[in-house]
């Protein structure tokens, strides 16, 4: 029989209340234990939890945090890709194999993109024939496309389902915007930034999704790419014939579809990733598109150029005006800010808003964030980007004062125009920023690899110094 529990005075409360209850059986006493040790367990698990939640709130506090700013498609996630090649190297190399599935989508595209503008260029010259017949006016062939075009376009149909099953390897999509412009003889005219663009959630940019691709859930994602590799290898001589056919080539050309100027273009190198052994290089990784809504942010070990590493938080927030508003939360607390100032895009209007011109809108978009009072200890650093399009639109004959009337009547060549447009961003920051801060820009083509990595040191020193600035340390 269980002793009776006697009163004591000089017991405190607390004990006399973890004390086991009177009259307690062996089988009582054995589940209290176990639950007393499980209830501990879980106590220790919160407490480690805890102090690991503590570590990360101060590691976070310690990193430099920079935020990278831009319209939609102005060259953000290359920019971080660039980062991530030049100083974590570990991370880079372990996901390379992985963008295999993503570049093998932006060929699939491309190849589906030529389809449908041939496919529509066909439609329209046949409707506009049998409205000519039926006026009793001799029918003119109204498109160099013929019947070979059309059972190319019929054979290539399949890379359909594969455009599909590659979307969901990645995950769910959604479409940028709706329709391409309508206009012209020559029907609507294609435009990169308006075609419908896959795009996957995510809040970590492409690494969660790469990281699924490299550790595949019993095989399926494996089986996908498999699938996909097979048969688009096996439409290869027929997306070769195409692409290469002068009368392909001239409606492209009619409907302004310069396809190698947009991102996740690969249709040239179809020879390369089709070969068994293909893997990503640098260059391939840096020019493929996987477009990820919502904020992202991406955590690298960077070194600090004295042997101590520092952990770099880089945010690359949504580019399209409607989603802006949500760039505000992250001026508190960020060292630095890239500010991606496409100049390429001065003949092109917003794929939201085709009344605005882009390079105008970049403009507006910077005065606002010079001006910006969360902003006025932050080191500004200004990426004069797609430098390469913007020479070849020039060399092309495309005048800059017929999309900006400011221009007048300089001259056409690419110096002077890149440096009257690095004038006018200068003139603004003086004009809407704090008084005696630096102006640091650079004219860049971030999908060229190497002398983005020269450009990304003297970048990594300036953020530097002005974290060294911030925290007291210079």
């Amino acid at each position: 029989m269980a002793p009776k529990h006697k009163h004591n005075d000089s017991l405190d409360p607390l004990t006399l209340a973890m004390a086991p209850p009177p009259n307690e059986t062996s089988e009582q006493r054995a589940k209290r234990e176990r639950e007393e040790a499980e209830a501990l367990q879980v106590s220790r698990r919160i407490d480690a939890e805890l102090k690991l939640a503590k570590i990360a709130l101060k590691k976070r506090k310690d990193a430099v945090q920079v935020l990278v700013l831009g319209q939609s498609m102005s060259g953000k996630s290359t920019t971080i890709k660039n980062f991530q090649m030049t100083y974590a190297q570990k991370a880079w190399s372990e996901e390379r194999a992985s963008w295999r599935a993503v570049i093998l989508l932006n060929l699939v595209k491309s190849v589906t993109t030529v389809v449908d503008i041939l496919s529509e260029t066909m439609e329209s010259a046949e409707l506009l024939t049998t409205e000519s017949q039926g006026s009793g006016k001799k029918a003119q062939p109204l498109t160099p496309l013929n019947e070979n075009h059309r059972n190319i376009i019929r054979r290539l149909g399949v890379l359909r389902q594969i455009e599909r099953d590659l979307k969901m390897l990645l995950g769910s999509g959604a479409s940028e915007v709706e329709d391409p412009n309508e206009g012209g003889d020559n029907g609507p005219q294609f435009n990169p930034s308006r075609i419908q663009e896959f795009a996957v959630r995510s809040s970590s940019g492409w690494k969660d999704i790469l990281d699924r691709i490299r550790n595949p859930s019993q095989g399926k994602e494996s089986e996908a790419q498999r699938k996909a590799f097979q048969v688009i290898s096996s439409c290869r001589d027929d997306i070769l014939l195409m692409w290469n056919d002068k009368s392909v080539r001239s409606v492209l050309k009619n409907r302004e579809a310069s396809l190698e100027d947009s991102p996740g273009f690969f249709l040239n190198d179809i020879d390369r990733i089709l070969s068994p052994n293909y893997e990503p290089s640098d260059r391939d990784i840096v020019r493929a598109r996987l477009r990820t809504t919502g904020v992202q942010e991406y955590t690298f070990t960077l070194d600090r150029g004295n042997h101590t590493a520092v952990d770099w938080i880089i945010y690359d927030v949504a580019g399209v005006r409607t989603s802006r508003a949500a760039w505000i939360p992250y001026f508190k607390e960020i060292t630095a800010l890239i500010f991606l100032a496409p100049l390429s895009s001065f003949d092109e209007t917003l794929a939201e808003d085709p009344r605005i011109n882009r390079l105008e809108d970049t403009f507006m978009l910077w005065k606002t964030v010079c001006s910006n009072k969360l902003l006025a200890k932050v080191q500004i650093i200004l990426f004069m980007n797609k430098t390469d399009i913007l020479k070849k639109k020039l060399e092309s004959g495309i005048q800059v004062n017929q999309h900006i009337p400011e221009f007048r009547d300089k001259s056409n060549d690419y110096d002077t125009v890149a440096n009257w447009f690095k004038k006018l961003f200068k003139r603004l920051y003086f004009a809407n920023t704090t008084p005696g801060r630096e102006f640091i820009s650079h004219f860049t083509s971030v999908v060229n690899t190497e002398a983005t990595s020269q450009t990304l040191a003297a970048v990594q020193g300036a953020i530097l110094r002005s974290d060294f600035v911030n925290t007291g340390l210079l």
